[in-house]
């Protein structure tokens, strides 16, 4: 009785009352993703051909303008020069141009390009120099350097103006020198 060790069974631990029990299912392995996959790399697909469709194209060419279309160019004879004079340099080999030009044209002017012909004691061209033309204006007496391109030359004005000529040709009978306007830059034709 009280002597027995063992400890009465349990009636659930005998097989006969045993009852079946709910076993939790076996976790799935997962699947393959191939479905998944191929529906992302059809839908970059498709995001990418429409953002190539969208985007912009590069612009068409626009033919050049015909002889016809263009404005009136700019002549020699717009420009006239007036109180020119000459100065050099101290080492002899440059020289400076120095005088007032006038605008006749009906345009304002950006800039001009100037060739100086320098004549020897024969009247013979012993050398050409073209350089452009540089706008001036007197500030305090001083002239300083102000730029056509910047304060362009308006019509029917008068500025003073510099070209600088370096090196001046050897053989030269230091007189004025002939000035020619090759080009001229107005506003409407740059």
């Amino acid at each position: 009785m009280a002597t027995n060790p063992r400890i009465p069974s349990d009636s659930r631990d005998t097989g006969e009352n045993r009852r079946p029990e709910l076993v939790p299912p076996a976790p799935k392995r997962p699947g393959s993703g191939l479905p998944g996959v191929l529906f992302a790399i059809l839908v970059a697909a498709a995001l990418i051909a429409v953002i190539v469709y969208y985007m912009p194209r590069a612009p068409k060419k626009t033919p050049p303008p015909s002889a016809a279309q263009l404005p009136a160019q700019p002549g020699s004879n717009q420009l006239q020069f007036s109180n020119v004079h000459l100065g050099m340099a101290p080492t002899g080999g440059a020289m400076t141009l120095e005088g007032l030009v006038m605008n006749t044209s009906g345009r304002p002017v950006l800039g001009a390009t100037v060739q100086a012909s320098f004549l020897d004691s024969g009247g013979k061209v012993v050398g050409n120099v073209v350089q452009p033309l540089e706008g001036m204006v007197n500030k305090e007496g001083v002239l300083q350097s102000d730029s056509f391109g910047t304060d362009p030359l308006q019509p029917n004005a008068t500025r003073p103006f510099r070209m600088t000529v370096s090196p001046v040709p050897a053989g030269w009978n230091h007189s004025l020198p002939n000035l020619t306007v090759l080009t001229v830059s107005a506003e409407g034709n740059r």
